[in-house]
């Protein structure tokens, strides 16, 4: 699956657009031909949000499974405005009378059932009780304030179809309709790397010209997040051959990530490698900032994804290139990352040529103005902590102003189930 989108690493510029690929191009390469993996299980309800359905699944009886009052109030057996006569009160999951006659009322509360007679719900706060126990309501359309039988699901509809990641609405639904297990498609299992020699372990006493990995941590959250299985392979120094052997021994994945030796220099080993250990793939040179180096390709039965070293280029490179490959697999269709339309609170020189997302912060007010937060740097991390996501702006964009639009993405959406 050698890709023919880039040159070589020395014949790309650093910011010029020519010899750059777009990210939908690259990412389109990346999922060319992938499909979803195979194996299934069936697991309780409790334990399938993140999981991905395996089967199509459909009603067995209507949802609601019967005319249900909507509001607590009185349920009328005529348009009228009465005197109604009446003959009882029913909570929801108590059985009514046989049948309400003309001129009597039954008192209901949300979600009891109809009881044959019943045309219409009146809500309390319209009602009154008359001396005697009649009751006076408005005049009500028929069938007001009534959940009719099946108005949600009709016995035998589709209730979802394969494919969807299962959430906390899909597991409603499901519960819903009675079921209290479900059959999903098996997890995607991803091994994950690091590779550099000045990388050190978080918890190792630090040594001079090193520093500690931060992106094996981060990249396994994000990983985990979009439902895969996350085998962490450690960290490997700049040596062609103990990278080419740790991926020639990493069967059984269905996907491998790595940051860190994509640069193309001569201490970047993870596409030579992986070339070593029987695989293939290439280098692109994306239209992005941060994170241009890109290597993917395939091992085996496993899809290969190498990021740039640096925290933020990873960040960035596995939400617009890990997720939607592991969607792939996994057997659902990878989401668009969505952005909200937002003004900047201050604008920035910067050259065109490159798409760029940076940490940004949500000024208060009324319409939706975000502002890059810190100085700009693929290795800060502190400004992503103190932002509230990160902006996008087009590859074309020059000279940025206050109050020009551009696209946002808050990490609660980035890093939540997708």
């Amino acid at each position: 699956m050698t890709s023919k989108l880039a040159p070589s690493p020395t014949e790309a510029g650093c910011d010029r657009a020519p010899g750059l690929v777009s990210v939908e191009s690259a990412r389109a390469a990346l999922l060319d031909g992938v499909t979803p993996v195979s194996g299934q299980a069936t697991v309780p309800l409790s334990l399938a949000a993140g999981r991905v359905l395996a089967a199509p699944l459909r009603a067995s009886f209507p949802i609601p499974p019967f005319d249900r009052s909507a509001v607590d109030g009185y349920g009328l057996t005529g348009s009228g405005a009465g005197p109604f006569s009446l003959v009882g009160s029913y909570p929801a999951g108590s059985h009514g009378p046989r049948h309400v006659r003309p001129g009597e009322a039954v008192r209901l509360l949300t979600g009891a059932r109809i009881p044959p007679g019943v045309c219409a719900v009146a809500m309390q706060e319209g009602c009154r009780i008359e001396a005697g126990g009649r009751l006076r309501a408005p005049v009500l359309a028929d069938g007001e304030n009534i959940r009719r039988c099946g108005e949600d699901v009709a016995s035998g509809a589709p209730l979802l179809e394969a494919g969807i990641r299962l959430d906390p609405r899909h597991l409603a639904l499901l519960a819903s309709a009675g079921l209290c297990e479900v059959p999903v498609r098996r997890r995607t299992r991803v091994a994950l790397l690091s590779s550099g020699d000045e990388l050190l372990a978080p918890g190792a006493p630090l040594r001079e010209a090193a520093i500690h990995d931060s992106n094996r941590p981060m990249l396994a959250a994000l990983l985990a997040a979009s439902g895969a299985e996350v085998v962490d392979l450690g960290l490997l120094p700049d040596r062609r051959d103990v990278i080419a052997g740790a991926l020639a021994g990493a069967g059984g994945f269905d996907a491998i990530v790595a940051s860190g030796g994509v640069s193309g220099s001569e201490a970047d080993h993870l596409l030579g490698a992986l070339r070593d250990a029987g695989g293939e793939g290439s280098w692109t040179a994306i239209a992005l900032k941060p994170g241009k180096p890109l290597v993917f390709g395939q091992l085996g039965e496993a899809r290969c994804l190498f990021l740039p070293g640096n925290p933020v280029a990873a960040l960035v490179g596995a939400l617009l290139f890990a997720r939607p490959l592991l969607a792939r697999l996994a057997g659902h269709a990878p989401r668009p990352l969505r952005g909200l339309p937002a003004r900047l609170a201050a604008g920035w020189q910067r050259k065109p040529g490159r798409e760029e997302f940076a940490p940004a912060m949500i000024h208060d007010g009324e319409e939706l103005f975000v502002e890059r937060v810190g100085r700009p740097g693929s290795a800060r991390l502190t400004p992503l902590v103190a932002a509230d996501g990160l902006l996008r702006v087009g590859a074309t964009a020059g000279t940025l102003r206050a109050g020009d639009m551009v696209e946002f993405f808050p990490f609660d959406g980035c890093f939540g189930l997708a």
